[in-house]
């Protein structure tokens, strides 16, 4: 080889091997951390290092103040911490890592404050328009100003925005999506679309897809339409004789059919089909892949509740002629939850819980409240309580409120001021700090 070439490629060759051991020697790193889906726990964090962690060694110099029981799942560079169910996590979180890699080095020392409370949001009516506010705990703080009355409002599900439909004339509805920072300001907000619609349904993922269902006053003919968190918006060619539902996961839906309830792959995953036949409704999803509360309308005029798992045929878990207008869902199945109304003069509204194994439910009766028409009932696994809008009976009938169950004490708690529509927002809030706190 020439020498003139031969040098040169040494002395590459010697960088690059100085800079290896360089980067060996070099202590491992907190890359990235990032706020999970709960699944089956009370809330989830993805950790990912420069190098490959010893877990043991991470889990046992690992402190969350206030104390709390925690898992460590995986290995290598990606770990999952869970903060297992049954649990109240009070307050924000402060995170300590300590640890080796597996070589031995040891963890720069970090910091991390993480609250994984969801935020209670509400459109709340203010004159001509409505506001968008959030509960502090104390009293509703202001985010935004909407261009109308909220007919529809859903939390995306990775808690960077909110989808709204407004209707300052009932006939011409108009559906938009604001951008929500990690603190909860509102920063931007779009209308999807430029047509008045006659009626727009929506629903999320947990990775912040939103599709909506609608017709326009120009069409007639009801449109399906994907926007994805990043990118353009997808037209879907679904036809359903009901509301679409997005799997939690994304890249699925489920349909309701003239016979039955069908489940179908979206693009760019293969076109799949499976169907469920009976004249049932999906009620709710679990934060656990693949499970869901359905209701079921039987000949007699009697509904049950079925506990759906993958694999399996819907399981009964309740069967009666009271009405079911809501249910919630908490981790795999641990907490199954149903809002009943018996009765036709004087109708109760009584909160159901579930055991999907078969137990007898337990029953609470929510004297004096009735659940706002066509709103849902929605659980925090940070605080273990149930969140729904109700009004009070035989009271004006002007306005609707936010109630909270304390599932540990059973306890209803109405929060002040009337709401027109609410949800839990999914929390962002995660805030690294220079090394690690004394």
């Amino acid at each position: 080889m020439n020498r003139r070439l031969w040098l040169p490629l040494l002395a590459a060759t010697l960088l690059a091997g100085l800079q290896q051991q360089l980067l060996l020697r070099r202590p491992p790193r907190l890359l990235e951390i990032r706020g999970l889906p709960p699944g089956s726990g009370a809330a989830a964090l993805e950790l990912r290092f420069s190098r490959p962690m010893a877990v043991d060694s991470l889990r046992e110099g690992l402190q969350l103040q206030p104390s709390l029981r925690f898992q460590l799942q995986g290995d290598g560079q990606r770990l999952r911490l869970q903060l297992p169910a049954g649990q109240t996590i009070p307050g924000p979180l402060r995170l300590m890592l300590a640890g080796r890699d597996g070589r031995g080095q040891a963890l720069r020392p970090e910091t991390v404050v993480w609250d994984p409370r969801p935020a209670l949001v509400a459109a709340r009516p203010a004159g001509p328009v409505d506001q968008l506010q959030r509960w502090d705990g104390r009293r509703w703080q202001t985010l935004a100003t909407t261009g109308g009355p909220v007919q529809t409002l859903l939390p995306l599900g990775d808690g960077r925005g909110l989808a709204l439909v407004t209707a300052a004339d009932p006939m011409a509805l108009q559906v938009w999506r604001l951008s929500v920072a990690a603190d909860g300001r509102v920063q931007h907000h779009r209308r999807l679309g430029n047509e008045p619609l006659l009626f727009a349904h929506l629903s999320s993922d947990q990775q912040g897809s939103l599709l909506i269902q609608a017709a326009s006053q120009l069409m007639g003919e009801v449109e399906v339409t994907l926007w994805p968190a990043q990118g353009q918006p997808q037209s879907l060619d679904l036809k359903a004789s009901g509301p679409i539902r997005l799997l939690p996961q994304g890249s699925r839906v489920v349909l309701p059919e003239r016979d039955g309830l069908a489940l179908r792959t979206l693009p760019p995953l293969p076109p799949r089909r499976s169907f469920l036949p009976g004249s049932r409704d999906l009620s709710s999803f679990c934060p656990e892949a693949g499970r869901a509360l359905l209701v079921r309308h039987w000949p007699d005029y009697r509904r049950s509740i079925e506990w759906l798992e993958p694999g399996r045929p819907p399981r009964q878990l309740w069967i009666g002629e009271d009405a079911v207008v809501a249910t919630a869902c908490a981790g795999g199945g641990e907490g199954l939850w149903a809002l009943l109304i018996r009765g036709v003069s004087q109708p109760q509204l009584d909160l159901l819980t579930l055991d999907r194994s078969g137990q007898t439910p337990r029953r609470l009766a929510l004297e004096g409240l009735e659940l706002e028409p066509g709103t849902g009932l929605f659980h925090d696994p940070t605080r273990q309580q149930l969140l729904l809008q109700v009004r009070e009976q035989g009271g004006a009938r002007g306005g609707s409120r936010a109630a909270l169950v304390n599932l540990r004490q059973g306890a209803v708690e109405l929060l002040p001021g009337e709401v027109r529509q609410l949800g839990w927002l999914p929390s962002r809030q995660l805030i690294r700090l220079p090394g690690r706190a004394p």
